[in-house]
């Protein structure tokens, strides 16, 4: 989760802190415009409007807003670099807080050229500081890490150790959104350990809430949770109510992590209502979308949708494109596990699209070597005032040329070796596509493969029943002609033709029924069944059906063609003999499945039979045949009066 909030707490630290709670604000809000009136000087009109906009920035972002702004109308009458750059530094915090970073980069940027008109250092590192939070805001990592080392390296001059420590926890932030979190937690802990020293309150609370949230991502998820309720404990005493949610969002996280799915959504809910709240709408579409993957993960994918959609018009709002990343990330796997996959693959070319642009191996490279850029100027700074101590010349001419070939040679050597690890990469990226285009054409060739030799033995079936029966009927009419029958016989002849042509079109229609399908599902089984018996239950009085589906075990079964054909052929038979022969009043078809495997049980309260007494037809024949195509087990039991079980069960292989 990315805790772009401390950016937030940390800047509050360059900032002249005024007393927030409820009773002073509501006095504020009485008495401003009273004092404003009262005062005839511009300049004081100003200071008491960013004195305004400041109190607000912990309890309303409108109000915060609103005040800088009329700060910044009143300051062009005083036309001063020195309130200018007040002004515009309070202008741009109060679009940061509202999450409006193109606003806040403008007016930054402004801040900074009159400090450095003044030529305050502490001032002009604040500066450089709060642009480092505004691109990282955009997602422009490598311009906010040069930012901030910028103004790393003016306050370790200057001795600041407080936005020293300030400007670590933002480095810190940067890393963990690369994913690289133990350089992040490196950084986090030099923050803290600072604050430790300077026993700073404050920064020790806010280092030990960013430490709680990159647990999360080392997957120590319960270590997260205890850091984060202090952090949130400590946010509630000192009155930051707009710094609450950002706790509670990284306690849902964890919870998330541990899938405790209930706790999770509680907290993520409770954090998107606060966001929405003091207005933050980056924060808000950002949870969002972490309760959208959350849904996902419980296969709750129209909720999940629904979420995600209400994220982009926050996301619109801020012009966050790495947002927008997880957003359609979200919605690509929602609407795939919704099996509507062309909209699934629309929203992954999106994705994928932005993603190239945001996350290019270039730009995490240009980051890296920002920091190799600063460590090194640091290590030069350090050389250089060792050789002050040197009063000889010549030595130290010799120790800077020594530095220099030697600085030039690593560099060229890290380049080297940098560039044949880029290429070779790259090579391995372009390998490992070219073997995944493969594998996918190869899984589709074996299924159509399979597909094909499904309906090739369906319509082997086809000729071999079917065609058998239409030439007995065939056969059975031609020699009708040979023979002189009286008229009963003669139309007992006919019945029995038309009964043997009707069960060959309801054999045909299954057939065909059967190649019409890639797949057969148990739906389609449960409701070809119930035709079936329906069509039975027409046929037949006093016999009552039933067909049971198990609730236990993965209900998403998929049988191919041929799996589906002789599964339903072998319960009609089943069901055909109960019919005739067990003088049943009750028939039930039951289906369940577990890990295991899948099991079919017909089941009849008729007469039964000793199967030692009884001789096996074709159609017991042709049923333990098809379970032997199936690789199933067929078992019949039966005891006189008491009934006939008939098992169909088939175990899973690996």
């Amino acid at each position: 989760m990315k805790n772009n909030f401390f950016n937030f707490l940390i800047l509050i630290l360059i900032l002249s802190f005024c007393d927030t709670s409820a009773q002073v604000i509501k006095q504020a809000k009485k008495d401003s415009l009273q004092t404003i009136t009262k005062q005839s000087n511009s300049l004081s009109k100003v200071k008491h409007y960013l004195n305004l906009s400041d109190k607000f920035s912990t309890v309303n972002l409108d109000s915060c807003l609103i005040y800088a702004q009329k700060a910044h109308a009143e300051s062009n009458k005083i036309k001063s670099d020195s309130v200018y750059a007040d002004v515009y530094n309070n202008l741009a915090n109060s679009y940061e807080y509202k999450g409006m970073a193109d606003s806040a980069l403008v007016y930054h940027l402004r801040a900074l050229s009159k400090r450095k008109i003044l030529g305050n250092q502490i001032a002009i590192a604040d500066s450089y500081n709060n642009l480092g939070v505004a691109y990282d805001q955009l997602g422009k990592f490598k311009e906010a890490l040069y930012y901030y080392f910028k103004a790393l390296k003016i306050y370790e001059n200057q001795k600041d150790l407080t936005k020293t420590a300030m400007v670590n926890a933002n480095i810190g932030i940067i890393y963990k959104q690369q994913k690289s979190f133990d350089k992040a937690y490196f950084y986090y802990k030099k923050a803290n350990e600072i604050y430790v020293n300077q026993q700073d309150d404050f920064g020790i609370m806010v280092t030990s809430g960013n430490i709680g949230s990159v647990l999360i991502d080392l997957k120590r998820f319960e270590e997260s949770i205890s850091y984060s309720e202090k952090a949130q404990e400590g946010y509630e005493k000192l009155k930051y109510d707009r710094y609450v949610p950002y706790s509670i969002s990284n306690i849902g996280i964890a919870y998330d992590s541990l899938k405790q799915f209930e706790q999770a959504e509680k907290m993520y809910q409770k954090s998107i209502d606060l966001h929405k709240k003091y207005g933050n709408h980056f924060e808000t579409a950002n949870i969002l979308n972490a309760l959208s993957t959350c849904l996902i993960k419980q296969k709750r994918f129209k909720e999940s949708i629904a979420y995600s959609n209400e994220s982009l018009a926050f996301i619109n709002k801020t012009d966050a494109k790495k947002l927008l990343v997880s957003q359609l990330q979200n919605l690509a796997k929602a609407h795939a596990g919704l099996g509507d996959f062309n909209t699934a693959f629309s929203y992954s070319e999106q994705y994928n699209k932005i993603k190239d642009t945001l996350f290019e191996n270039e730009k995490t490279k240009a980051i890296f070597e920002l920091e190799t850029r600063y460590e090194t100027e640091k290590k030069e700074k350090d050389l250089a005032n060792e050789k002050v101590k040197v009063t000889q010349r010549e030595l130290e001419l010799k120790r800077k040329n020594m530095l220099l070939y030697v600085a030039f040679g690593l560099g060229l050597t890290f380049l080297i070796i940098g560039y044949l690890l880029y290429k070779q990469q790259k090579l391995k990226n372009i390998q490992l596509k070219k073997e995944s285009d493969l594998k996918a054409a190869l899984v589709k060739i074996e299924t159509q493969n399979k597909l094909q030799e499904q309906r090739l033995q369906i319509s082997r079936d086809l000729h071999d029943n079917i065609g058998s029966q239409l030439t007995f009927i065939i056969s059975s009419i031609d020699n009708l002609k040979y023979f002189d029958l009286a008229k009963e016989k003669l139309n007992l002849k006919f019945d029995s033709i038309s009964g043997f042509t009707k069960n060959t079109i309801i054999e045909l229609r299954d057939t065909i029924w059967a190649m019409n399908k890639n797949a057969i599902t148990v739906e389609d089984l449960q409701i070809r069944i119930a035709n079936f018996i329906e069509n039975a239950q027409l046929a037949t009085n006093g016999i009552s059906f039933d067909f049971v589906k198990g609730t236990t075990g993965n209900t998403d079964n998929i049988f191919s063609s041929v799996e589906g054909m002789n599964i339903y052929r072998i319960i009609q038979e089943a069901i055909n003999n109960a019919v005739k022969y067990a003088n049943a009043t009750h028939i039930e078809v039951t289906f369940s499945q577990e890990e295991s495997g899948y099991t079919f049980v017909i089941s009849d309260n008729g007469v039964g039979f000793s199967e030692s007494e009884i001789q096996h037809g074709n159609g017991l024949n042709n049923m333990k045949k098809r379970a032997l195509d199936l690789h199933a087990n067929l078992m019949i039991t039966s005891k006189t009066n008491e009934g006939t079980k008939v098992t169909l069960k088939k175990q899973q292989t690996e």
